[in-house]
């Protein structure tokens, strides 16, 4: 009998299997952040996961925001937002701004923290009109829990605690240009969105940890993963903070010899890009190494294998796989490690720190 489903047909009948369970997910997310805010459930569409083409985001020389498509002349890449105001912070802003840049999923807002001192802030540009505007004041930490967007780009988790010393009240502060090191501090979680500010605060994190990744499960909840501050252990937690599997890091092959930083996980929560050693991938050694800007390995979470070929490295991972970049390379590598297309950034953007990648329809 013939299949019913041939190879592609049967890969776009999952897809939208799957694009069905998001916009179940995305109601379900906007319920729980949106709580008491003024949000619009009925403007919120799902994430079209297919590859064949997209959209890139990466930063220019200039301090821009650029975009472009892929699909395109280089000519076409454009300016979408003009972050050069961070530079009028004092400290590391640089490293400070890519490592917190992050897109939302549906491509109409970033988030970042500028400044690299106690004065630092949280601020949302729009990728529409360009229009810049603060969301959170210090103290917002920028070292352990980065802005993490909600899978239907609806809000930010942010983490309300000092990260530069014991001393961050600006008045009482020693009069000196040096930044104090960053330091384990905890305080409380809060939800930020674009449209609404500050919503109600839902999650607690127990056991205490960094780098949260929201991603939608198969039964249609959302989810994250994050891990301890030493990096020895992986946390799933439902959007409540509820525990939900502890991963051994010990138990994950192919990248070594330990692992520092988790950069993203996929849409499904599978799979997870990590980096191993410090190199060029963190700005400062230690427990609270500030968020690589790309990973060295993606690791399959259900077996703990490595995927990929070996040192094909990862920045973005989608639902067929993961966007890999040697310069201004970029290859789109399937999870069965066989690379599906390649192609070369622009040159405003050929050396950008970091690259952001939106499958068509995102």
């Amino acid at each position: 009998m013939d299949d019913p489903h041939p190879p592609a047909t049967a890969r776009r009948h999952r897809t939208f299997q799957r694009r069905r369970k998001r916009h179940l997910t995305i109601a379900l997310a906007l319920v729980l952040s949106c709580a008491s805010a003024a949000c619009d459930l009925d403007s919120v569409s799902g994430t079209d996961t297919g590859t064949d083409t997209g959209v890139f985001y990466a930063l220019g020389d200039d301090h821009r925001l650029y975009r472009w498509d892929p699909g395109t002349d280089q000519s076409a890449v454009e300016p979408v937002l003009d972050l050069s105001g961070v530079w009028d912070g004092e400290g590391d802003v640089g490293s400070v701004l890519r490592s917190s840049l992050s897109i939302d999923p549906r491509q109409r807002h970033a988030a970042w923290i500028t400044g690299g001192t106690p004065e630092a802030a949280l601020n949302f540009g729009n990728l529409d009109t360009g229009e810049i505007a603060t969301a959170v004041e210090y103290p917002v930490d920028h070292a352990c829990i980065d802005p993490a967007w909600l899978p239907d780009g609806s809000a930010v988790l942010a983490h309300r605690a000092p990260v530069w010393g014991a001393d961050t009240d600006p008045d009482t502060r020693a009069d000196t240009d040096e930044i104090p090191f960053p330091v384990q501090a905890w305080g409380a979680t809060e939800w930020y969105s674009p449209d609404a500010g500050q919503l109600p605060t839902t999650l607690t994190l127990e056991p205490q940890g960094c780098r949260l990744r929201w991603y939608t499960s198969e039964d249609g909840s959302v989810q994250a993963i994050y891990h301890d501050l030493e990096f020895t252990e992986l946390y799933r937690i439902d959007v409540n903070g509820q525990l939900l599997e502890t991963i051994q890091v010990s138990g994950l092959q192919g990248a070594e010899p330990v692992i520092i930083g988790l950069v993203d996980v996929d849409p499904t929560g599978r799979y997870a890009c990590v980096v191993d050693n410090y190199g060029p991938y963190g700005a400062s050694k230690g427990g609270f190494t500030i968020r690589a800007e790309s990973g060295t390995r993606v690791v399959d979470l259900a077996s703990g294998a490595a995927v990929g070929p070996e040192g094909s490295g990862c920045n973005t991972l989608h639902d067929e796989g993961f966007v890999s970049r040697d310069g201004p390379s970029v290859s789109f590598i399937g999870y069965d490690g066989e690379s599906q297309w390649d192609t070369e950034l622009p040159a405003q953007v050929a050396e950008s720190p970091v690259l952001y990648f939106f499958p068509d329809g995102s």
